[in-house]
């Protein structure tokens, strides 16, 4: 993880997951396996709480794959229900992949520290062992994770 005093510069550590937002998950990942070898999807609906969708509450649910190559995490998701991004990010430009994520402590400095340039979070929330938290950055969806101990997924 990145600590806090990464956060005055902005300076954000390698990416640790690429998202694929699609309408049908069991496709996207037999397309994945199929085309790029990628293997043992781990699937799941996260118990998400403090969830927000542009400052304001949501009761959004997604169903989630994951699977790992090394250092790098494969994010697919598909919106089950609700206000999310990625439903905005389907409607504006088809599936595809939708976001970078970065590891890092203290997301609320985070957090912070962007809103001190002005770009406010779009997306967030809470589960057991970690928070996130998605930004608009020029160019990319940057999602910002807080990992505790139980939040491993894969």
């Amino acid at each position: 993880m990145y600590r806090i005093g990464d956060v005055k510069n902005l300076v954000l550590p390698q990416p640790t997951h690429v998202g694929y937002v699609t309408r049908d998950l069991e496709r996207t990942i037999h397309d994945f396996e199929r085309c790029f070898g990628l293997h043992s999807f781990k699937i799941m609906v996260p118990e998400y709480y403090n969830r927000r969708y542009y400052q304001e509450r949501e009761d959004f649910e997604v169903r989630l794959a994951f699977s790992r190559v090394g250092n790098m995490v494969y994010e697919v998701i598909e919106v089950i229900k609700g206000r999310t991004i990625y439903h905005d990010f389907l409607r504006e430009h088809g599936e595809g992949i939708h976001h970078l994520g970065y590891e890092i402590s203290n997301l609320a400095e985070w957090i912070q520290a962007y809103r001190s340039i002005d770009i406010e979070p779009i997306m967030s929330a809470e589960r057991i062992g970690l928070k996130w938290a998605y930004f608009n950055t020029p160019g990319i969806i940057v999602e910002l994770l807080e990992r505790g101990p139980q939040g491993v997924v894969v």
